[in-house]
C-alpha cells in the first residue's frame, strides 16, 4: 500500500537530507537548501509539495506557488499518481496538446465568471475541448467544442481575464437568484429554474469548464517551473527522481 502524501512529503525529506541538503519547513511547504544541483539539475530551493491528486488544476497550482516563490518544484507521489500527471508534465509542458492551429489546453475545474457576473453553460452533450484555432495570427481565437460542436469562440485567451467573456459569448449562462435557485438563460431569457447544479445537469446543461491557459498561473520565473521535478516514493520507501525537461 503506497504511504499518504504526508508521509511521503517526510520519506522525500529524510532522503534530501541525506544528500547534504537542509530542509526547513516555511509557510507553504517544506523548502530544501545546499544540496547537489543534480536531483533537478538547476541551481535553487527545491519546494518539497506532495501532491494529494493529478487534477490539472491541483498540479499547476503547486508549480505556480513554488516558481512564485524562486523555488523548484519538487512534486511528491507515488508511481500511480505520477503516471497520472506524467501528460500533464511532459511535452508540451502544461498542455493537452498541440496543433498545427495551436495549442490545446486541459479543462479544469474553475468555472467562466461572465461580464454581468453570470456564468457560462451549454447544453450540449459529450467532452468538452478547448483549443487554438491560429491561422496567421500571434493572438489566435480560443474555441470551445463540445462533443465535437464547435459551441463558442472567443478572440483569445486574453477573453478570459477580468471583466470575463460577454454573456453572448456563450448560448447559455447561469446564475443564482435572490430565492437562492439556478437560472440558465438564453440570450436574456430564462430557459430554466433549478435547485442546484445538480438538477440542471440532470436536465442537460453543465457549467463550462475553464481552460488551464499555462501563463495565467504561472507568471513569472518560468525556467524554474520548467525544472520541476517528481520525486516518486515506492512501496518499499525507496525515492526516485524524474525531471520531464
Amino acid at each position: 500500500m503506497s504511504p499518504a502524501p504526508s508521509r511521503r512529503a517526510t520519506v522525500v525529506t529524510d532522503e534530501l537530507r541525506d544528500r547534504g541538503f537542509t530542509v526547513e519547513a516555511e509557510n507553504w511547504a517544506s523548502i530544501a537548501r545546499g544540496g547537489s544541483t543534480g536531483v533537478v539539475g538547476v541551481d535553487a530551493p527545491l519546494a518539497v509539495v506532495p501532491l494529494r491528486n493529478g487534477n490539472p488544476l491541483t498540479v499547476v497550482s503547486a508549480i505556480a506557488n513554488a516558481a512564485h516563490e524562486g523555488q523548484v518544484p519538487l512534486l511528491v507521489t507515488d508511481p500511480r499518481l505520477e503516471a497520472e500527471i506524467e501528460p500533464i508534465l511532459s511535452d508540451p509542458f502544461l498542455l493537452r496538446g498541440e496543433r498545427a492551429g495551436g495549442r490545446e489546453f486541459f479543462p479544469v475545474e474553475d468555472r467562466i465568471r461572465l461580464s454581468d457576473d453570470s456564468y457560462a453553460c451549454v447544453g450540449a452533450t459529450g467532452a468538452m475541448e478547448w483549443f487554438e484555432n491560429s491561422g496567421s495570427t500571434d493572438d489566435p481565437p480560443l474555441v470551445l467544442r463540445v462533443g465535437g460542436e464547435t459551441v463558442a469562440t472567443l478572440d483569445s485567451v486574453g477573453g478570459l481575464a477580468c471583466p470575463g467573456p460577454s454573456v453572448s459569448a456563450f448560448q447559455y449562462s447561469y446564475a443564482r437568484g435572490d430565492d437562492g435557485q439556478f437560472r440558465v438563460f438564453a440570450n436574456g431569457e430564462a430557459v430554466g429554474r433549478y435547485p442546484g447544479v445538480s438538477a440542471m445537469r440532470a436536465d442537460g446543461f453543465r457549467p463550462v469548464s475553464l481552460p488551464l491557459v499555462p501563463e495565467h498561473h504561472v507568471r513569472d520565473h518560468g525556467r524554474l517551473a520548467r525544472a520541476t521535478t517528481v520525486a516518486t516514493v515506492g512501496s518499499d520507501g525507496t525515492v526516485s527522481y524524474r525531471s520531464f525537461r
